[in-house]
């Protein structure tokens, strides 16, 4: 069994334990090292001394992202049975008034206003559409025209109304967490689209954010240590990571086979890293993300909601401390006759405010309501400050943005196995500090069926070629030629594509990595124009007579067909395609195909007893799962077919009923999806 270490117990370290037990159940031993007493991070949900009363001391709210497409999240907080309760609201707070956002601001400032913050709406919406929203950071933000702007910049330009330029500050401060120069104008749109209808919805947890720390925890296979802080990171002798750390006694060492660094981008900058090639890395991948933005959170418990009807929605924004959100509270917790408002201070203003004392600042919020709301001193109890410098990124994704390996694995040659995680690299939030652990997790499967194939290995003498032996006793069955459709069945290999592009027949396939064209002459006899191509001479030289015009004899990194010639694609051989080539070979078989490409190579997230029962990495020279070989596909001209019509439901009934599912090849509905590309047209 191997070893692997998670440094960090925060939400990306539970995160990440959770996907890991997911995907590789019992193959390996965990263990998450946390430098504080308590895990969770930035997710916390308190009472005050004097009362019961709940409030969010970290995380404000959660986005949802279901209305546009799935939403892991989402799906998480629901497979736990936690409730939820939406968010909303439209006050904002300028020039000491509560305004209902634009008839307020029409009512006050005039007609001019008004129309200039809806122009601008419009305009924002026409720059990102609800679905390119949804599909989050990405290399497609490299060629948007505000990438390159900083915020202030932009509404400079497109905003010239001095008030709806204030307010467009004001509504997106705390959200970006920083000043407008300090991020670009691609980074606020995204948040000023966020009051636009359609394109996101806000909610929080039912009795606490916290309680998904409480579920992810009960529900991790993994040892907890507590008061461990990992102070240096490095390599052995005999190629482990070593650890090296204070567990508040003193030191201590241990090695694992594979390390998560799920640390926040300000607490990964206090690392050592061991080693001159992972130190210019880690060096290089923090200063990459070096935009630290800053938030600052005075929680204020009154005796009663003395505000009454004039705060109707779960929060309002207001123009004190530079732009700021006010949270109350009773819209989703339980405060009794109590009444919470809870301040969350951004940027600059977040950083500057900390360095005063907790009474100073519960005076500074206080004094910053609207005197329309009364005397709040008169209703005053108690009030707690907590302070998150540092604690976002200005600048999520970094810019330009980089592709998710290269974020996720700093170092890949020598140390393949020191992954990290972080909302930072995506949008700093908690979706995408999931979406982070995913991915991370994914290139942990990845090494860790490396790992696990070359230890089995280990003192043995077979033959990892793909050579006539190989073909002999194909897959431990017998001869290629006797059991090859146990794998590759053409009736099912069209119902797919009959599903997916709504194709039956009448179409030119080529197979690649054909064999001795079996498959080939089976799909000929369904009357479809099937083709093959394979690089194996041996195996090859055993194609029938009747099929040696079909089954060409090639490279799938320089395919022998014209541009276009295929309206599909069937592909089992990509995998056997060394690193540095695969790049090529999807451009090759992008360029011979019309229509659609279904992926059929051996992945790492694939079952693990499946992949030993036919030794299925044998051979394997390029070794991903379903969501890393998506990723290829996309930087060459691929996209997800089930992103125009997703026929998930389908395609999984029928891999049941042609016994493909769970231990047989796919092992759900998902890696499903992510096996059907379709040819997009280049931007270029």
């Amino acid at each position: 069994m191997l070893d692997l270490a998670i440094v960090g117990g925060g939400p990306g370290g539970l995160m990440s334990a959770w996907y890991l037990k997911k995907k590789l159940g019992d193959l390996c031993r965990v263990t998450i090292y946390e430098a504080s007493d308590r895990v969770g991070g930035k997710i916390v949900s308190r009472k005050f001394d004097s009362a019961p009363a709940m409030y969010e001391a970290g995380v404000a709210e959660i986005y949802d992202y279901s209305m546009t497409g799935p939403d892991p999240l989402r799906e998480l907080i629901q497979h736990f049975g936690l409730q939820t309760i939406p968010m909303d609201a439209e006050q904002v707070h300028l020039d000491g008034v509560l305004l209902n956002d634009v008839p307020g601001m029409r009512r006050k400032y005039g007609e001019k206003t008004a129309a200039a913050i809806e122009a601008f709406r419009k305009r924002c919406a026409d720059l990102v559409s609800p679905i390119e929203y949804y599909e989050g950071v990405g290399a497609h933000d490299n060629e948007h025209p505000w990438a390159y702007m900083t915020c202030e910049e932009v509404l400079d330009k497109e905003v010239d109304d001095p008030t709806a330029k204030r307010f467009f500050k004001v509504m997106a401060r705390s959200d970006i967490a920083t000043e407008a120069h300090n991020t670009n104008g691609l980074n606020a749109l995204k948040n000023f689209v966020m009051d636009i209808d359609g394109y996101i919805g806000l909610y929080s947890i039912q009795n606490g954010n916290e309680q998904l720390i409480e579920c992810l925890r009960s529900e991790v296979d993994a040892e907890i240590q507590l008061n461990h802080r990992v102070l240096k990171v490095g390599k052995t002798a005999s190629g482990r990571y070593q650890l090296n750390m204070m567990n508040g006694k003193g030191p201590e060492t241990r090695d694992f086979d594979l390390v998560l660094m799920c640390l926040p981008h300000s607490w990964l900058a206090t690392m050592s890293w061991d080693g001159e090639e992972l130190r210019k890395s880690m060096v290089k991948h923090v200063a990459y993300f070096d935009r630290p933005a800053h938030y600052l959170r005075i929680s204020i418990l009154f005796d009663e909601p003395f505000w009454g009807e004039k705060i109707p929605g779960a929060w309002f924004m207001s123009e004190a401390f530079g732009g700021c959100c006010v949270y109350n509270e009773g819209a989703r917790h339980d405060v009794g006759r109590h009444g919470v408002l809870n301040w969350l201070i951004a940027g600059s203003d977040a950083l500057a405010f900390a360095n005063l004392s907790d009474q100073e600042l519960i005076d500074a919020a206080l004094k910053s309501l609207p005197p329309s709301l009364g005397n709040a001193r008169d209703y005053f109890l108690e009030g707690k400050i907590h302070r998150w410098l540092s604690s976002v990124n200005a600048l999520p994704g970094g810019l330009p943005v980089r592709d998710v390996m290269t974020n996720h694995r700093p170092e890949p040659k020598e140390h393949p196995g020191i992954v990290v995680v972080g909302d930072y690299l995506f949008d700093s939030t908690l979706n995408g500090l999931l979406d982070s652990s995913d991915a991370a997790t994914d290139i942990i499967l990845t090494e860790m069926m490396r790992l696990r194939r070359a230890r089995a290995q280990q003192g043995e003498v077979s033959s990892d070629k793909i050579d006539r032996s190989y073909f002999e006793n194909y897959r431990g069955l017998g001869p290629y030629s006797e059991v090859w459709s146990q794998f590759t069945d053409p009736a099912y290999l069209t119902d797919l594509i009959k599903i997916v592009w709504n194709r039956a027949k009448g179409y030119k396939l080529l197979v690649a990595g054909s064999a001795s064209g079996e498959l080939v002459g089976a799909l000929r006899e369904r009357g479809i124009d099937a083709w093959g191509i394979e690089n194996n001479k041996a195996i090859h030289a055993s194609t029938p007579k009747a099929l040696k015009k079909f089954n060409k004899l090639g490279s799938i990194v320089d395919i022998p067909f014209k541009d276009d010639e295929f309206d599909f694609v069937f592909e089992t051989s990509l995998c056997h395609v060394s690193e540095k080539q695969v790049p090529r070979a999807v451009r090759e078989l992008n360029r011979v195909v019309k229509t659609g490409l279904v992926f059929g190579s051996v992945t790492s997230d694939m079952a693990p007893a499946l992949i030993d029962r036919y030794d299925l990495l044998r051979g394997v020279k390029k070794l991903g799962t379903w969501w890393e070989w998506s990723e290829l596909f996309f930087g060459n001209g691929f996209d997800l077919s089930m992103h125009r019509r997703d026929c998930t439901d389908a395609l999984w009934a029928a891999t049941l009923a042609a016994n493909k599912g769970p231990g047989q090849w796919y092992a759900d509905a998902d890696s499903l999806r992510y096996s059907f590309f379709d040819k997009v047209e280049s931007e270029d």
